[in-house]
Order: structure tokens, then sequence, then C-alpha cells
């Protein structure tokens, strides 16, 4: 199923299998009848859909939760290990509601100082008067072939 790198108390989840049906995309690839169980990857207890949130307030899910897990949906295709004679296909979905651990931002590595401390902060300057472009003795264009320049050959 999934790849766990420590003990089975540090991943919970709760997982249906889908079926290939034969066909490609934009048809639907996989299915699994409305009477399917999801397997709990704690107990190993089946549960229907209409009983996952039975499954979150059993005190093992309740123990994530309090450690500040949340819930998502993953989803992911693998190769059947026991293909039956009657699958469509190599290939099965994997649809799983898993508790995820919250997001800590780590301390800076190495002394290093974070973005917020190594990008200057913006300071509000002063409003100044603007100046005027022009000198004091400029004086406007009578006519407008004046203005052209007679090309250098």
């Amino acid at each position: 199923m999934y790849q766990q790198n420590k003990s089975n108390s540090d991943f919970c989840a709760l997982t249906l299998y889908l079926n290939p049906t034969g066909n490609q995309a934009p048809k639907y690839e996989y299915k699994a009848n409305a009477e399917s169980l999801f397997t709990c990857s704690l107990t190993k207890k089946k549960y229907k859909l209409s009983q996952i949130n039975e499954w979150f307030m059993t005190e093992g899910v309740q123990n994530f939760v309090k450690r500040g897990h949340t819930a998502k949906w993953f989803a992911k295709t693998q190769q059947i290990e026991t293909p039956k004679a009657y699958d469509k296909g190599d290939f099965q979905m994997v649809l799983s509601f898993i508790m995820i651990k919250p997001y800590k931002p780590s301390a800076n590595v190495d002394g290093m100082k974070t973005v917020g401390q190594s990008i200057p902060q913006y300071t509000p300057q002063p409003m100044t008067q603007a100046q005027p472009s022009a000198p004091d003795h400029a004086v406007p264009v009578q006519n407008m072939n004046d203005m052209d320049d007679e090309i250098p050959f």
C-alpha cells in the first residue's frame, strides 16, 4: 500500500480501491460500487462511505486530530498485485482519506537569515516638490518647420 518508514502509529488513513473499467479518458477509467468499503489503516476495520464521520470520531483517529493533523484526500494508480480474470486493466486506483501532519515552518538553517530579515523593509520617504524641467529662458516653438533637422551628408 504506502511505504511507511516509521511505525503504523505515524500513518492514519481510510482507503478504497477502485477497479479499472477498461475505458480511456475522458470516460471514467476506474469504478467502485456504492457498497464498497473503506479500510482503516490503524484497525483494518471496514467502513461505508456514510460511516466516514464515525471513523473520524474513533479514538485512534482522534489522537491524530489532537496532535493537529488534518484530513486530505489523495489518489494514486498502482499495478494490480493479484489481477482477477474479470479485471479490465492492469492498474487500479487507490483513493485515501489521509491524516496529514500540520505544517511547521522550520527555524533558520545554519544561522542564515530568514527571507523577511534579508529583504530590506520599505521605509516611506517624505514627498518633495517637483522641479521644473525647462530652463528659465526657454521659449515655445513658433514655427514647426524650425524643428526639422537637416540630415548631414
